[in-house]
């Protein structure tokens, strides 16, 4: 008969309380660490999996102050957007054009190189200040070097106000792309 060796390990086999022990402390501590690393996980993985949150409509003010006016209507909007652990507010400009059929609304950045574009009265027409594109009172391209009419954006009347759905666009492309 051969003697056991007394020098090797204990394991699960042989019964010993110390082994049955050990493994369940291994099992405890494994349990604790996951539910640790659940909330760390979360938070740094957070940004890639969150969605991002846009205002959507911003109000651009009444809509009888829009089809009262005789030229383009300048209107700053205030838009907040949520992308991962980041809150931003910006406060584009657009200008709000009568129309045959209500009301349009046009962004006041160039599609050339993305200046921002003031309404010239004098002129009677929209003018880039950086590299002189001109563009009618509707936004419609009439010289220089941007390669389409100022961009429209949508829009949609609730409550007597002008509602805009503000995105921007691709500069210096023939026709407009929509980046955000």
């Amino acid at each position: 008969m051969v003697a056991p060796d007394h020098a090797s390990k204990p394991n699960l086999l042989d019964g010993s309380r110390r082994s049955f022990l050990g493994v369940l402390l291994g099992l405890a501590s494994a349990f604790i660490a996951a539910l640790l690393a659940v909330p760390v996980l979360r938070y740094l993985f957070y940004p890639l999996t969150a969605e991002h949150k846009s205002s959507g409509w911003t109000d651009a003010g009444p809509l009888s102050e829009a089809e009262a006016s005789l030229v383009p209507l300048s209107r700053t909007l205030d838009l907040r957007q949520q992308d991962g652990w980041r809150e931003t507010e910006s406060h584009p400009a657009v200008y709000l054009v009568k129309t045959g059929s209500g009301v349009q609304a046009l962004s006041a950045i160039c599609p050339h190189l993305g200046c921002n574009v003031p309404w010239d009265a004098a002129r009677k027409e929209f003018v880039c200040p950086c590299h002189a594109g001109t563009f009618g009172p509707d936004g419609s391209y009439i010289s220089g070097p941007p390669r389409r009419g100022m961009d429209t954006l949508e829009t949609k009347v609730v409550s007597g106000n002008v509602m805009v759905k503000y995105q921007t666009f691709r500069p210096d492309v023939p026709n407009k792309q929509v980046t955000s």
